[in-house]
């Protein structure tokens, strides 16, 4: 016999669990201008509205690009101890949306305000993650206006061939508390769908 108390415990793990292998993936193109569709300056799309579970993909075009985590106040500043995706160098003759090319995953924890600057930050190359009223990506996107023309140094550097994607273990995944690993989250999916199959036998 089974104690019905522990049955629902392990059904309402499970269930939990299996929400995050459903989860959005929000895929960002770094150095590709949202309003022509072609390599620039930049994030495609610069806004998104990601919630707890979901996952933000930058995916690198042509060109010398990088992504770190900032603030609303100060745009191109990299944020102490928050997200850093590392610089990536693609080849200039691959097409704007080729196959391959080189992602880091982000995973959300929460629907608080993210905040990610790319080493043209001043110009314009920023990615607001759930702005709010108060801070909004326009606001965003000025006060990286008035940044300056210092490049945002990423904390660590690669060289990828498009057919490269960081791991999630990766440094180049780690981020500060909205942001989790990805392979963990996985993992422990498959673990609790293994559970609810078990439990399900058992009826």
């Amino acid at each position: 016999m089974f104690d019905s108390t522990a049955v629902k415990s392990i059904l309402l793990f499970s269930l939990y669990y299996a929400s995050v292998v459903s989860a959005a993936v929000f895929t960002v193109g770094v150095g590709k201008d949202e309003t022509t569709g072609r390599k620039g300056i930049g994030f495609d799309p610069s806004v998104i509205m990601p919630s707890a579970g979901d996952q933000i993909v930058f995916e690198f075009r042509s060109g010398v690009h990088s992504v770190v985590e900032s603030t609303f106040e100060d745009p191109c500043t990299p944020k102490p101890g928050g997200f850093n995706g590392g610089v990536h160098t693609v080849a200039d003759d691959l097409d704007v949306d080729a196959t391959g090319l080189p992602t880091v995953t982000l995973l959300v924890n929460d629907s608080q305000p993210l905040w990610q600057a790319g080493g043209k930050c001043y110009l314009g190359g920023v990615l607001a993650a759930n702005p709010t009223s108060s801070q909004t990506a326009a606001g965003f996107k000025e006060n990286a206006s008035k940044a300056g023309s210092a490049p945002v140094n990423a904390t660590s550097t690669s060289s990828n061939t498009p057919a490269q994607t960081a791991p999630a273990s990766s440094p180049n995944t780690n981020s500060n508390s909205a942001v989790g690993f990805v392979l963990d989250r996985v993992v422990a999916s498959a673990l609790g769908l293994g559970l609810l199959g078990m439990v399900t036998g058992i009826f």
